[in-house]
């Protein structure tokens, strides 16, 4: 994990400040760059070192990058190396983090259009013209960006970055896999799938989800009558347990036919009630520990 601020004279002093402390404290790598290496100097007077030039940096070479207020915004949007790295971050999916004057910069760097964010109230306006979704509260985290206001916000924001800079211990990909599945088949937008996502567990991306969280997710789709597959109620997580259960026996399409038309008179999954469906999973689960029971025996026979 490495991040990089940029800024210029004129900044805002606790904004930059607060997070280059914050970080050296968690023993994080951080670079402080500007149009030119050398001193900058904050609004109030406090004096930092920009160690290295935007000319000078290395996109890869960093994860999450911070744009502290002040006036420094308005000199800084209009340098074309900083809002081609502005844009790599946005297509990489990396951390972008951004408070009072500091989305200007995003605006100039056209990454806005759809996109959740926040400012400072002078430059709303702006904002929303840059086709941006402006919301007036102290954090507002839209997947890989994070915005802030003013100073006063500071708290908020920090603990936001601090969430993406801790490695998640998070959901496997299976998991992920469901959710994106889901996504999928409920024709879900962007903007639907990370506002459910916010509404349901408090993140906007399933990476930052724990398991209490992927549960209550999976909940909410299984009671909502929104997900499910027809009126008697099977949902989106009983077809694809269903279907997981299929891989792990190896059944191809026409066993599970015959299976259904057998025991349910059912043509296909689709047309299982929810209380079938869950006599179907388990069924399967049995027949699975059938077999593993009977594999185990034949290996215990003598040859």
């Amino acid at each position: 994990m490495k991040a990089l601020i940029v800024s210029a004279d004129e900044f805002e002093d606790s904004e930059l400040l607060v997070p280059y402390y914050r970080f050296l404290e968690e023993e994080i790598e951080i670079d402080i760059a500007s149009i030119k290496s050398g001193p900058i100097i904050g609004k109030h007077g406090y004096h930092v070192l920009a160690t290295l030039s935007l000319a000078q940096l290395d996109s890869s070479a960093y994860d999450i990058l911070i744009l502290p207020g002040g006036k420094a915004p308005a000199l800084l949007r209009k340098d074309k190396k900083l809002l081609a790295l502005v844009r790599h971050f946005f297509e990489k999916g990396k951390t972008v983090a951004a408070t009072c004057h500091g989305p200007q910069i995003l605006v100039s760097a056209g990454v806005l259009t759809g996109r959740r964010a926040t400012c400072y109230r002078n430059i709303a306006e702006e904002l929303q013209e840059a086709g941006c979704i402006y919301s007036d509260e102290q954090v507002v985290v839209d997947d890989n960006l994070i915005t802030s206001r003013v100073s006063a916000d500071l708290p908020a924001f920090m603990r936001e970055i601090m969430k993406k800079c801790r490695r998640p211990t998070g959901i496997d990909r299976k998991k992920l896999a469901l959710i994106h599945i889901v996504k999928k088949e409920l024709n879900l937008s962007d903007q639907e799938y990370r506002d459910i996502l916010q509404q349901v567990t408090g993140v906007r991306s399933a990476k930052d989800l724990d398991e209490t969280a992927f549960q209550r997710l999976l909940r909410y789709f299984t009671r909502s009558k929104r997900y499910q597959i027809n009126q008697y109620g099977l949902t989106f997580r009983q077809k694809y347990f269903i279907k997981h259960l299929l891989a792990d026996l190896g059944w191809d399409d026409q066993h599970i036919l015959n299976f259904l038309k057998k025991y349910y008179q059912k043509t296909a999954i689709d047309e299982l009630t929810k209380k079938e469906a869950s006599n179907v999973i388990e069924s399967l689960k049995n027949i699975i520990k059938h077999e593993i029971k009977n594999s185990l025996n034949d290996r215990e026979q003598p040859s």
